[in-house]
């Protein structure tokens, strides 16, 4: 089994990756860490990469690629060695919802970890909520990890 942190360009993903990784080390699971860009917002999604304070070179050709690298950073900027010798990345392209959901059936995983942030129903209904759908569709435990508003 795994435990599947699912990631996105916020500070707020460092503290999912540790919640993530303490989950890994209690049930001696691999942590697989993902991060799924939009196939529709991919330039939009590459920038807000880019803005976070150390990524601003992010820039590998292929969005797959390329999310795999931003996790491959997140991660070694969140967990120590130890803890980063269990952890395994993966990037993807799609419905995050859905790539998430299949990456977790793919792993078997014990748990899926989210990041969640305040918002009002208006703002869930005019915008959806990646947190929201995977709460409400998973087949699998999922634990929120709330992280601070970006707003």
């Amino acid at each position: 089994m795994a435990i599947l942190a699912a990631i996105g360009e916020e500070e707020g993903s460092h503290r999912v990756i540790k919640v993530a990784a303490d989950l890994a080390t209690a049930y001696d699971d691999t942590l697989l860490v993902v991060h799924v860009i939009p196939e529709e917002e991919v330039e939009e999604h590459i920038q807000a990469m880019r803005e976070l304070p150390g990524y601003s070179d992010t820039g590998i050709t292929d969005e797959s690629d390329r999310a795999a690298n931003f996790v491959r950073r997140m991660v070694e900027d969140s967990l120590n060695q130890d803890q980063q010798d269990r952890v395994k990345i993966e990037g993807r392209v799609g419905k995050p919802e859905d790539q998430i959901r299949s990456t977790a059936e793919e792993v078997d995983a014990r748990y899926v970890v989210i990041g969640g942030r305040n918002q009002s129903p208006v703002g869930k209904a005019m915008f959806g909520s990646t947190t929201q759908s995977i709460l409400l569709d998973s087949d699998r435990p999922v634990l929120t990890v709330r992280t601070p508003d970006s707003s």
